[in-house]
């Protein structure tokens, strides 16, 4: 799912948006294509830091929020906790699962539909993007219902992703 660009695409509409090309923003570019799906600002950081050591978390950061400024992009706020970084050619929904943290994307025509049938019901406009939608994936639901749980127990196996795609992920 989602769609490949390059980073020279990137910078590009970068520079359509009246963006400055700049050594770090190309290095947080790069890493971000690098480090895809769903890194967070840290993953970012770490693998820049890999080959320019003085750019700083602050730098990371600033780099990411101007990008976002720019729209070329954006981030999901998964869960309780961490916000992942992609570009905004991948707009699709995000899932999490709420027991592993895994991460997955929701197909625009399935959300299109759920769209329909929410504004039918309420009459409110349901959007995406900003938020991952809550969820339980495959494997956790299997292990809960194996176990006789509606929940799995808290001792859950799966690793806990730092920005990288959990076990259920489908990629972009």
């Amino acid at each position: 799912m989602g769609v490949d660009v390059t980073t020279e695409e990137v910078l590009q509409q970068m520079r359509a948006a009246g963006g400055r090309v700049t050594a770090q923003r190309r290095a947080v570019l790069d890493a971000l294509a690098a480090t895809q799906p769903h890194p967070s600002v840290e993953d970012v950081a770490a693998y820049v830091q890999r080959s320019d050591p003085d750019i700083h978390l602050s730098t990371v950061y600033r780099t990411l929020n101007t990008l976002t400024e720019i729209g070329v992009v954006s981030h999901v706020h998964l869960d309780h906790g961490r916000s992942v970084y992609h570009f905004t050619h991948d707009d699709e929904p995000h899932l999490v699962c709420r027991s592993c943290s895994a991460v997955s994307h929701l197909e625009t025509a399935t959300f299109t539909h759920v769209r329909r049938i929410v504004a039918d019901a309420t009459g409110f406009d349901l959007e995406h993007g900003h938020f991952a939608w809550s969820a339980r994936c495959p494997a956790c639901r299997g292990e809960a219902a194996a176990a006789g749980r509606s929940e799995p127990a808290s001792s859950h196996e799966h690793p806990a992703p730092t920005g990288a795609a959990g076990p259920a992920d489908d990629g972009p």
